[in-house]
């Protein structure tokens, strides 16, 4: 059982969350995998997912957009979302809301979300994230 930090990054920003959380799971004791969402298998063998879009046009980018179209029923796994974006932001909302839907248990209330290149402060946010995805893999 892992935790998995699945992302889709067009400038490397979001994809810099996304290894902080890793690093904050591993931290925490956890095997933790940073998967690019065009790599993504599907969710067997997890035990908590984090996944994280840039905001493109006010849109999920489309790898991370099929996923969330695909979703299993999650039954309570741990789950969080994140993201960065330039202007506007609404792709973290649009996945934990997806997330929530199909049954994850969102273990913050609000995605983690970094306007530009994440600064230090939010990827310490992300780096708490992935501690709290490794303790519900704990349990």
């Amino acid at each position: 059982m892992k935790v998995a930090v699945v992302y889709e990054s067009t400038r490397g920003r979001t994809k810099a969350m996304a290894e902080a959380i890793c690093e904050g799971a591993s931290s925490a004791g956890a095997e933790c995998a940073v998967v690019d969402a065009k790599e993504f298998s599907g969710f067997d063998d997890i035990c908590g997912i984090a996944l994280g879009s840039s905001t493109r046009m006010k849109k999920t980018l489309p790898m991370v957009k099929r996923i969330l179209s695909e979703l299993p029923p999650l039954n309570g796994l741990a789950a969080a979302a994140f993201g960065s974006y330039g202007w506007s932001g609404e792709a973290p909302d649009e996945i934990a809301v997806k997330l929530s839907e199909a049954g994850g248990s969102l273990i913050e209330e609000n995605p983690i979300k970094a306007k530009d290149y994440p600064s230090d402060s939010i990827l310490e946010q992300c780096r708490a994230l992935g501690g709290k995805l490794a303790e519900k893999c704990s349990k």
